[in-house]
């Protein structure tokens, strides 16, 4: 599903943003998460698509997602986004989240 216009892509102001914005510019994590989020602006679906029922309640009950999507980071990080309709843009990105290893599998319920 390659976007002909590249989607804006927003992050969640409780748990993406400030992730993101406490990352040195200059390291690994925040170039990949970068260069990710780009890629998945021109291509939204290049992530691994979740099923409805393993996406965790928690990005249910807080985003109200119906989609999920989970792409690989450097150093086995994971970066967590949906496809969603906004009200001012029509459809964007939305991303959830980055997760390393340990917190990915609280998230979505695996025994580390």
């Amino acid at each position: 599903m390659k976007s002909k216009t590249p989607l804006e892509a927003r992050g969640t102001t409780d748990d993406f943003v400030p992730f993101y914005k406490s990352l040195d510019s200059d390291s690994k994590l925040f170039k990949s998460i970068t260069d990710t989020i780009n890629l998945i602006k021109k291509d939204p679906a290049l992530g691994d698509h979740v099923s409805h029922a393993k996406i965790p309640s928690y990005y249910i009950k807080k985003y109200k997602i119906k989609t999920l999507f989970r792409i690989e980071l450097v150093d086995y990080w994971r970066l967590m986004y949906s496809i969603q309709t906004f009200d001012d843009i029509s459809i964007g990105i939305l991303v959830l989240e980055a997760l390393n290893h340990g917190n990915y599998n609280k998230r979505f319920g695996y025994k580390s």
